[in-house]
């Protein structure tokens, strides 16, 4: 009996150690797997990218205070094509967007921003361009006083933020005529209704719109006539992204998904979507 007893325990403790071998090594393998899920999901760097929160079509809040427009929906294809990073979106100001760039509270910066020589001092630009500006001096329709941006002088000018292209187009036409100074408004949260109504009014003479912005405007105020009309153009821009100098390897490898996005038709469509159609909630 006491042998038998003594057989029983050798078996026993056999038994348990390869179940405890076994148990040991499944639990190697779950470890490996959860360690590659880990460094798979360390691979990909985060972006913070900053953009605009009222500047419609291109990126502004609808009603329910989601991003929506052109340039956000750019990015979103743009983050599905760049499998090592996940881009965390900071809608705000546009006056605020580069200043968060310059405190690093941000990876990069999106609102349709156009190459200056300001900005590329202290900027890298992205190689590829995503889309096309064309900024007009728009006017009353019956105004035919204001033919170039020449006959803005003494003028009420609404020009975007202080730090868009087409202020810095008629600070510079004021620096390079003294004593004949546009009165240049900045304006950073305008809507198409405001300015509309301000043109209307008189409040201004003329505002820089952009000319998807004139035909949007037409159609909504017009009453099936011309409400504003492009007097004259007084740029024609690329829009690109902005890093920090310092951040090219990011801008290289998001060069090549715009390209791509180029390439394959992407932002044709885009465009279409959002820059063609006059409703502001389209989504």
């Amino acid at each position: 009996m006491k042998k038998n007893i003594k057989n029983i325990s050798k078996k026993s403790i056999i038994t348990l150690s390869l179940l405890a071998l076994s148990a040991t090594s499944l639990t190697g393998c779950g470890s490996k797997k959860e360690a590659s899920a880990k460094e798979k999901k360390s691979g990909v760097t985060k972006l913070r990218v900053g953009s605009g929160i009222n500047y419609f079509p291109y990126c502004y809040l609808d009603d329910d205070g989601n991003r929506a427009g052109y340039d956000y929906a750019f990015l979103e294809e743009l983050d599905k094509l760049l499998d090592q990073y996940e881009f965390e979106y900071d809608s705000m100001s546009f006056d605020n967007i580069l200043l968060s760039l310059d405190s690093d509270k941000i990876d990069l910066a999106v609102h349709e921003y156009v190459v200056t020589d300001e900005r590329k001092e202290k900027y890298l630009f992205s190689g590829e361009y995503y889309s096309e500006n064309i900024t007009n001096i728009a006017v009353l329709s019956d105004n035919d006083s204001i033919k170039s941006i020449d006959d803005l002088a003494g003028k009420k000018v609404e020009a975007g933020g202080v730090t868009s292209n087409a202020y810095a187009i008629l600070t510079k036409w004021n620096e390079e005529h003294d004593g004949e100074d546009i009165e240049v408004i900045s304006t950073d949260s305008s809507t198409s209704e405001q300015t509309a109504l301000n043109l209307k009014k008189g409040v201004w003479d003329a505002a820089c719109l952009e000319t998807h912005d004139i035909a949007k405007m037409n159609e909504r105020f017009g009453d099936g006539k011309d409400f504003v009309k492009a007097a004259a153009q007084i740029d024609v821009n690329n829009a690109y992204i902005i890093y920090n100098k310092d951040d090219t390897k990011i801008q290289q490898d998001i060069d090549k998904a715009i390209k791509q996005l180029k390439d394959n038709g992407t932002l044709d469509k885009l465009a279409k979507k959002w820059l063609e159609s006059s409703d502001e909630k389209s989504e």
